[in-house]
């Protein structure tokens, strides 16, 4: 019952996307070539030697066939392509398996009408179609079945890869109200950290130094993002910009001390410098200081 179930499934879109349906018809191009002129199937290794056919020749042959062979294929893609477009992918496991066959009964009957005209060309020994299409069936599961099953493999891959990644991007730091998650200029989750662990951003042109504590040890990341872009990603934390070149997270200010006319805040924690308050955002960083006083 379940392996019904499974069979009625709607195949995976990468299966469909047209990006992947010409790289496997390339693949599977470069493959059988390789293939035909290695193990020379369908009888053809009688044709290299005889009135003439030598390797060239016969690569120039195999070239042909593939050709014709994969421009089968194409077709096939392309009306599996504009099917799934138009039917909002109902292309389910059952219906793939059974076009990937029909493909093979295709491939099959091309390779055996060139393999005929060949051997009627060159005055071959003439074989029983019967027997060359079964061989030709042989060879083509061979021919498409096992670059079809490494694009499959590979495609897989690279989608569940894609799916982690996004997953990680999209709920790592966030399933948790005690993390201050940090993105990089591309959008990809950099660095999630406790709420008391957060120290305070020193700018860097276009890039960002991070501080932070691991296992009471004083911490730091690098990361190609402005001050500008990290500000609006922490706009709803406690953690504030105070200076052009500075973001600091006021949950841990112990202290702020007035020197002259300028103002600093000291997070008390050993090894960490005092971080200056400029005009610009000091009303800002007071007002949001001042009920914690």
């Amino acid at each position: 019952m379940e392996y019904t179930s499974y069979l009625f499934k709607k195949v995976p879109k990468y299966l469909l996307e047209k990006r992947n349906q010409i790289i496997m018809v390339l693949f599977v191009s470069i493959f059988a070539i390789v293939f035909v002129n290695i193990y020379k199937p369908f009888g053809s290794g009688k044709w290299v030697g005889v009135n003439g056919i030598t390797d060239t020749l016969y690569l120039g042959w195999s070239i042909v066939l593939v050709f014709i062979g994969m421009l089968v294929v194409a077709v096939s893609r392309i009306i599996m392509y504009r099917h799934s477009q138009n039917t909002d992918n109902n292309i389910t496991i059952l219906k793939y398996s059974i076009w990937v066959f029909v493909e093979l009964l295709l491939l099959s009957a091309a390779f055996t009408i060139l393999a005929l005209i060949v051997g009627t060309r060159f005055n071959l020994s003439e074989y029983d179609p019967l027997e060359i299409y079964k061989n030709a069936m042989q060879n083509t599961v061979f021919i498409i079945g096992i670059p079809y099953f490494i694009c499959i493999l590979s495609y897989s891959y690279q989608d569940r890869s894609a799916k982690l990644k996004e997953l990680m991007n999209e709920n790592i730091g966030f399933k948790s109200g005690n993390l201050i998650s940090i993105r990089d200029s591309r959008g990809v989750l950099q660095l999630s950290v406790a709420k008391e662990n957060f120290l305070y951003i020193e700018s860097a042109d276009n890039y960002i130094c991070i501080w932070y504590q691991k296992n009471e040890m004083l911490k730091k990341q690098l990361m190609r993002i402005t001050m500008k872009e990290i500000s609006e990603q922490l706009a709803d934390t406690n953690i504030v910009r105070c200076h052009r070149s500075y973001m600091i997270n006021l949950d841990l200010v112990k202290v702020m001390r007035r020197e002259k006319e300028n103002l600093f805040l000291e997070l008390g924690v050993p090894g960490v410098k005092e971080i200056p308050i400029s005009k610009t955002y000091g009303e800002n960083v007071l007002r949001r200081l001042v009920p914690l006083s």
